[in-house]
């Protein structure tokens, strides 16, 4: 356990590292192809309601698809991390609704918080540092999207990523690792 919680932890390093060598300009065009894979996916096309992570520093960039739900009149919701445990939802209505939160990442000011009903089609857009062949995906190492998936396995499952975040080893991973349906990069769905 121990082991692997030490690879998980250089991995993340490793990745980030290789991630910030992005150039901001490359950042634009590898999201903008990444864009276009997910608008056009019937899963994006039929939802309801769209939780989609607000991307910082060399992330798959966000904004452009929340903006597009939003001119689309679906529901959107951005996650706030509310204690070192938890993470929920809110509903926005534009970017303007958010500030920096923990981490420094963009969270929402209002208090319009998301109550999952079975009845809507949910379609989450999950960050990441890492993925493998088989779909797993290694997050930032809080547990935030695991923990709070758990709960709704009915949420369709979509990790934004880069091809150079795509690892050929098999990732460490324990049960409570919630796998994506789909990995979209800028070259491919997995």
């Amino acid at each position: 356990m121990e082991n692997e919680k030490a690879l998980k932890k250089q991995l993340r390093e490793e990745m980030k590292k290789r991630r910030s060598s992005l150039s901001f300009e490359r950042i634009l065009v590898y999201s903008s192809h990444i864009f276009e894979s997910v608008v056009s996916r019937e899963e994006y096309e039929k939802a309801d309601v769209i939780m989609a992570y607000v991307s910082f520093s060399s992330e798959v960039d966000t904004h452009f698809l929340i903006k597009n739900a939003l001119s689309l009149g679906k529901k959107v919701a951005v996650p706030k991390v509310i204690d070192e445990n938890e993470m929920r939802f809110y509903f926005i209505n534009s970017m303007d609704e958010l500030k920096p939160g923990a981490f420094n990442i963009l969270e929402p000011t209002g208090s319009d918080e998301m109550i999952y009903d079975e009845n809507l089609n949910y379609v989450i857009l999950l960050p990441g540092v890492a993925f493998d062949n088989e779909k797993n995906r290694l997050g930032y190492g809080g547990g935030y999207y695991d923990k709070y998936l758990s709960k709704y396995p009915g949420i369709f499952k979509i990790m934004l990523a880069y091809e150079m975040e795509r690892v050929e080893e098999p990732l460490p991973c324990d049960e409570l690792d919630v796998k994506p349906d789909i990995i979209i990069t800028e070259l491919s769905t997995y």
